[in-house]
């Protein structure tokens, strides 16, 4: 089976991701019907091309797009540039157009890694009182340190 229609096929059946830790991936694959020499390598083919991520933490859990992304690089960028993103007017579509214009203009994809990291815990919305109004916080050292 090719790899962007399996990946899509998780992304309809699990939208939110899939919890648990590392092999929960190759168990989800194992139930789905793949022999378990071939689910670990669908599950390493999927992460090593960019549609399944797994997000550590204190709500681990695989999270999976419909287009390869480069998540690592993502939540680097996103880390350097916006540890405390706060926009000019909705916070939430400022969020997802800086995550669609590093996505090369993809906005569903951004909604759908916007949602993933908010599900794992790396994204929360809170309200600064010194600005007078929300703001997003990414928060992604612990995910950082277990990647390098």
């Amino acid at each position: 089976m090719e790899l962007e229609k399996l990946a899509a096929g998780l992304k309809d059946t699990y939208p939110e991701g899939v919890v648990g830790e590392r092999e929960s991936l190759v168990a989800l694959l194992v139930a789905r019907g793949y022999p378990h020499p071939q689910a670990q390598e669908l599950a390493r083919a999927l992460e090593a091309q960019g549609y399944a991520h797994f997000l550590p933490g204190e709500r681990p859990r695989w999270a999976f797009t419909r287009r390869p992304v480069d998540l690592k690089a993502l939540m680097r960028a996103l880390d350097r540039e916006y540890a405390e993103f706060v926009g000019e007017g909705d916070e939430e579509e400022e969020a997802l157009a800086f995550l669609a214009a590093r996505l090369e203009g993809d906005r569903e994809v951004a909604k759908e890694v916007l949602e993933a990291l908010r599900s794992a815990g790396y994204v929360e919305r809170a309200y600064s009182p010194e600005l007078l109004r929300d703001r997003f916080f990414f928060r992604f050292p612990e995910a950082l340190r277990l990647w390098a």
